[in-house]
């Protein structure tokens, strides 16, 4: 995709959240709605469409449908993919099929202002064909740290490590570490803006990797919120076979 079609894109999307405009007097409530905040529970359904575009012709599009229910202080949630993309290979078109199933538990357990802790696991059920899904069984447990700085300003600090659990002997071990590090800002208006920054350590292939993600959002109320992300990697390797990637999704709270 040509960097001239995305800033048209991005344009569109941001009038969009521009002018749907609505106000409101709880920023406590947009917060946990937003779904931003790992250590607030909600129910919510969600659709986001991605799209990857690595260096040369390949791509990749992707409709992501999750689901989050809220139980006191538990969250059960589970993702879902089809996926669409094109190769190098002229006059291949697309090809599409489905990816890994992905569901998680997670608990906060810990909530007194200005901090909040939670703990979660998520597993990755090899579902995608090859091409389309890890092909691994693996499993990544987490834990959250909060801080509330203000009532419309958190810091959230998030340590990961994915291992796998079943695999092809083929293939390598898995093991990943990731520390999600990221500022929240929220508004009376509903616009709420997130930076991110995600330092990444592969440990079977001893590799670094930095994933810069800026995050807008809107709420509209009645629970519904538009959300717009990218990601990219500052590793050059990184990005040209993965490439930026580009998420316009929204989410419904009950």
């Amino acid at each position: 995709m040509s960097y001239n079609k995305f800033i048209i894109i991005t344009f569109f999307l941001f009038s969009t959240l521009i002018f749907a405009q609505h106000l409101s007097d709880d920023i406590d409530e947009i917060r946990t709605e937003s779904g931003i905040d790992p250590t607030r529970v909600s129910t919510r359904i969600a659709y986001t469409f991605l799209i990857q575009d690595p260096k040369g012709n390949s791509g990749q599009i992707k409709n992501r449908l999750s689901l989050n229910l809220g139980v006191n202080n538990w969250s059960f949630s589970t993702k879902y993919e089809a996926i669409s993309k094109t190769t190098d290979v002229p006059g291949s078109g697309f090809v599409s099929s489905f990816s890994d199933v992905k569901f998680s538990i997670s608990n906060t357990f810990f909530t007194k202002e200005p901090h909040s802790l939670a703990t979660a696991v998520e597993f990755s059920v090899p579902f995608g064909k090859p091409g389309f899904g890890s092909q691994y069984f693996s499993m990544k447990p987490s834990l959250s740290y909060v801080l509330t700085i203000s009532p419309s300003v958190f810091l959230a600090l998030q340590p990961q490590y994915i291992f796998d659990l079943m695999k092809d002997y083929s293939h390598s071990e898995l093991s990943v570490f990731t520390l999600k590090m990221f500022l929240a800002k929220y508004w009376k208006n509903g616009f709420f803006a997130v930076i991110e920054t995600r330092p990444i350590y592969d440990l079977t292939a001893e590799e670094f990797d930095l994933i810069i993600s800026p995050v807008i959002g809107k709420a509209l109320g009645g629970g519904y919120n538009l959300i717009f992300l990218a990601e990219f990697p500052t590793r050059k390797v990184t990005f040209d076979s993965s490439g930026p990637i580009y998420q316009f999704g929204f989410n419904k709270s009950f």
